[in-house]
């Protein structure tokens, strides 16, 4: 447990730690205590603000998490500008006072601008103040601080194998001044801190160790990528010592072209000297006048005779007047290199001293002899630092002379980290001088003589790097995706096959696009035989379209076409919910099916798809329709029962009225006929329609008692087709009237049938009812009554003059409920009672289709 907690927590114990460090510095600043700040003497110190810096990024780690993000934010943004200023000072050479601004430096070897950050810890100050100002957790910002944490990284790590392996990390950065080790140390704890924070993260957003490759592969990328271009950098590194060595090489040979020619002057002036050329010193003092005046730097030439005394000096200023006939050698150095002269017989130069002249330098000892005698000796003295500067002043390079480990010449003053790094020492020795020549090349001349190659390989590399982290990562979210869309896919493909409802789904044009198990079931198609090729309409019958299209039409007062039109159009008019259509299989036979639509849309709202869900209710609709048709029974029956106990009164009270009426129209005749007014026409045709009055109202009573009746099959009786049809007309005839339709009845005599006669009654009233509503609309209003025998029974038709049925609609005038009229004005049932009706006896009820006008059939079988 305690385990897994510091693991849980290793990233911030590393910001304590680096906390830690910078508060050891801070505190040793202001004690002023070396050992507080700097590792050992030779390695470089942690300046102050570069331990302000670290302690910034530590706080800004330890309260990246939690309430107090405002603290993150601001220490990082602090460490972001403290290393952009620093590195401005660098890439400007302005100074802007706040390497000084808190404590004035107190130390100044091992490096070359006290108090300063290097350039180096700038840039990864710099990053990592950019990686906390830019925290979050999007995609994109995680790509950037794992990039961030490895480069920090990889320089860091640099700077810190750097004191051990002896190599210069920071040649890339301008060979200025090295991160301090512990600077390298605490870096390399906060870039680790990160990744590891990253990594957390991640592993907590997303599932699968999966996740984090991608960070690890930009992270090894990165650091491969700096490794590089640090081995390049140790290439150059190479190649500026072998040119500083050359140069070095160059000016030793200087040094004998300057040495050799003056040995060889001084030589030959022993040589004359030795057979008497010089009668007197003042053609001595020519000669030296001219050697004085080619070599640069001489300050005296001098013969001293055997005894060493000196005799003739040039120039003859105040200092030579007061040596002039005193002995030579008097310096313990000149006299060893007088005596090895003398015994060697060869030039020799001294050590350097302090000149009494004033100044350093050495002399040029060459001895005279007249055959094997010692003569005296001619020596040049010569001031070490304007001898050497003429040719030791090489532009972007520092010289330095050492003899016996002491300076003794130095062109000009140069960084000690430059000497530390970057010298090159050779040896010169000649005429028994020893001299350690040490080379150093300038920042111009390391710059001049850098290849642009490792930068741009390590841009390269770091950008192949984060490439094949976003590819990879790419890669993860695709298959995760991928993964996640297949068992999206697999749950929907199961929930749709396992559901019984009809699921067929369309594209934005309304071609099928998938269809599940049931679908395939109901209508016998295949999705991958349809896909992309079929309009939904291929599952309708084509009049349920048609007639849809002629609702959606009148509903929304504009044409519609078939394809996405309609779909819209079903949306727009509210019927893409709970409408109900005849669906046809493949192989012919049909169901009614309850449809759903719902549209689909992409990102932008715009519409993708539709979804169609499909009920199968036929077996539903026949459970209502033979319920429907049982409650009609009992409200029929028991309207029927209310309506006979009516009838039976109703026939008692004017069948009374009726029978004394009749009497008194008897008795009125015979009172006419006794008082001789029977043959008067008026008053006959008064008591003829008195007769016929009453004879109308006794059949309207008698086609109440058909409708009074029971449905019992006992109540079939044979009864004649003219007295059904006359009893059902005595109901409507005068409505027909009132309307204006003409009301025409054929009827073959003597037809009898063994019927219910109320309810074929029934049949025809409604029949009758729907042909005087059908010719409304027409000019010519006729309603024509048929009845005649044929072959095995009788048929009765009722036909009119109107519109007629349209043929997309002969297929459901039979279905319950269905009605082409306006609401409250008929509910549909009318037809389908009649059907029922017609088929108890036996019969047929059919729309003759063949006939040029709307005309139904009432077919009975002849009974014997």
């Amino acid at each position: 447990m305690l385990f897994t907690n510091i693991r849980k927590n290793l990233h911030f114990l590393m910001a304590l730690s680096v906390l830690g460090i910078a508060s050891i510095v801070i505190f040793g600043w202001i004690l002023r205590d070396p050992a507080l700040i700097q590792i050992r003497p030779d390695f470089a110190p942690m300046v102050i603000n570069t331990a302000l810096g670290l302690a910034a990024l530590a706080m800004a780690l330890l309260f990246s998490e939690g309430r107090f993000l405002r603290i993150s934010f601001f220490s990082s943004l602090f460490a972001f500008l403290l290393g952009t200023i620093n590195l401005l000072q660098y890439l400007t050479g302005i100074d802007l006072g706040i390497d000084q601004a808190l404590v004035e430096p107190f130390y100044s070897v091992g490096v070359a601008s006290p108090g300063r950050m290097s350039i180096s810890t700038s840039v990864c100050m710099l990053l990592l103040g950019v990686m906390g100002v830019v925290s979050g957790r999007s995609y994109a910002r995680r790509m950037v601080r794992i990039t961030i944490s490895s480069l920090v990284l990889g320089f860091s790590i640099l700077g810190f194998l750097g004191y051990f392996l002896n190599f210069s990390s920071e040649y890339g950065w301008g060979a200025i001044s090295r991160m301090a080790i512990h600077t390298s140390l605490s870096f390399v704890l906060l870039s680790l801190a990160h990744i590891l924070q990253l990594r957390r993260s991640v592993r907590d957003e997303e599932s699968g160790r999966s996740a984090v490759v991608p960070l690890y592969v930009v992270m090894i990328g990165v650091l491969t990528a700096v490794g590089i271009w640090q081995l390049l950098l140790l290439k150059d590194i190479e190649r500026n010592r072998s040119i500083t060595l050359i140069r070095a090489e160059s000016f030793r040979s200087k040094l004998d072209g300057t040495f050799i020619p003056l040995e060889k002057a001084l030589q030959h002036m022993s040589r004359r000297m030795a057979v008497g050329a010089y009668r007197d010193e003042s053609v001595w003092r020519m000669d030296a006048q001219f050697y004085y005046e080619e070599f640069k730097g001489i300050r005296r030439i001098a013969w001293a005779d055997q005894n060493l005394l000196l005799r003739w000096l040039y120039p003859m200023d105040d200092f030579s007047r007061n040596i002039r006939n005193t002995t030579m050698g008097r310096s313990a150095e000149i006299r060893r290199s007088l005596d090895m002269a003398r015994e060697s017989h060869q030039s020799r130069i001294s050590r350097v001293i302090d000149m009494k002249s004033g100044g350093r330098g050495f002399a040029l000892l060459v001895p005279v002899y007249k055959n094997t005698e010692f003569a005296g000796i001619l020596s040049a003295g010569i001031e070490i630092q304007t001898f050497l500067d003429r040719f030791a002043r090489i532009e972007s390079y520092h010289v330095a002379i050492y003899e016996d480990g002491q300076e003794v010449y130095r062109s000009s003053d140069w960084d000690p980290v430059l000497s530390r790094d970057w010298l090159t020492r050779i040896h010169y020795t000649n005429m028994g001088v020893d001299w350690a020549i040490v080379f150093a090349p300038s920042t111009r001349a390391i710059r001049s003589n850098t290849s642009a190659l490792p930068s741009v390989v390590l841009v390269f590399a770091v950008g192949i790097s984060v490439l094949l982290g976003l590819s990879l990562s790419f890669y993860n979210r695709s298959d995760e995706m991928r993964k996640r869309a297949r068992a999206v896919a697999d749950w929907k493909s199961a929930a749709m096959d396992a559901t019984p409802l009809m699921m067929i789904s369309f594209d934005e044009h309304g071609i099928v696009r998938e269809m599940n198990r049931s679908a395939e079931e109901k209508t016998g198609w295949k999705t991958e035989e349809i896909a992309g090729k079929e309009h939904p309409f291929i599952f309708h019958d084509p009049q349920d379209v048609e007639l849809m299209r002629l609702r959606l039409e009148s509903a929304l007062k504009r044409p519609v076409e078939l394809g996405v039109d309609f779909f819209e159009a079903m949306f727009e008019a509210g019927f893409n919910t709970a409408s109900e259509w005849t669906y046809v299989n493949r192989n012919g036979s049909r169901f009614l099916g309850q449809l759903f639509v719902g549209k689909v849309f992409g990102e932008n709202g715009d519409t993708t798809g539709y979804l169609a869900v499909v009920e199968d209710v036929t077996q539903k609709r026949q459970r209502e329709k033979q319920i429907k048709e049982q409650e009609d029974k009992i409200i029929a029956s028991a309207r029927l029962a209310s309506l006979g106990e009516m009838a039976a009164g109703i026939a008692h009270e004017i069948n009374n009225p009726l029978t004394i009426i009749n009497g008194h129209v008897g008795v009125l005749r015979r009172l006419l006929g006794a008082r001789g007014l029977a043959t008067d026409i008026e008053v006959q045709k008064r008591v003829e329609v008195v007769e016929n009055t009453t004879q109308r109202i006794a059949k309207i009573v008698k086609g109440l008692r058909y409708y009074s009746r029971d449905s019992d099959p006992g109540d079939m009786e044979w009864v004649t087709v003219d007295a059904i049809i006359d009893d059902t007309l005595a109901f409507c005839s005068d409505k027909f009237r009132h309307e204006g339709v003409d009301l025409i009845a054929r009827l073959e005599p003597n037809l009898k049938v063994y019927v219910r006669p109320y309810q074929i009654s029934q049949v025809l009233l409604n029949l009758l009812n729907n042909a005087a509503d059908a010719v409304q609309s027409v000019n010519t209003r006729k309603v024509v009554v048929e009845a005649k025998g044929v072959k095995d029974g009788v048929e009765i038709s009722i036909s009119d003059s109107g519109p007629g049925v349209p043929a997309f609609l002969r297929d459901k005038i039979m279905e319950p409920f269905f009605t082409t009229k306006e609401v409250g004005m008929g509910v549909g049932l009318g037809l389908s009672i009649s059907e029922g009706i017609v088929r108890s006896h036996e019969g047929r009820f059919y729309l003759d289709t063949e006939a040029s006008q709307t005309r139904f059939v009432v077919w009975l079988p002849a009974k014997h």
